[in-house]
């Protein structure tokens, strides 16, 4: 994700979501620098740019699918209070 800002905060699906994401618990920490041999910590830098890619999947996911539930409530209320504001306007032309 180098090269992108952004100031807007992501939106997030609450818990129990149909298309809420899991993301496995941080497994990043170590105590020591230097302490495994290199093949070993390739192999721990590669599982761990993996997760983090995993990381930004779900992150953005949730965030369109919130993006995309928040405009189709916005239209539904919308829609709602035309609805309201044409039916008022009928009855007192009645």
């Amino acid at each position: 994700m180098a090269g992108k800002t952004t100031d807007e905060p992501k939106l997030t699906l609450p818990s129990g979501h149909p298309q809420a994401g899991y993301v496995s618990p941080d497994l990043s920490f170590t105590d020591g620098v230097g302490l495994r041999p290199p093949e070993e910590q390739e192999v721990i830098d590669q599982l761990l740019e993996e997760a983090e890619a995993d990381r930004e999947a779900v992150i953005e996911n949730e965030h369109r699918v919130a993006t995309e539930e928040a405009k189709a409530r916005e239209a539904e209320s919308a829609a709602t209070q035309t609805a309201v504001k044409a039916s008022s306007k009928a009855e007192t032309a009645s």
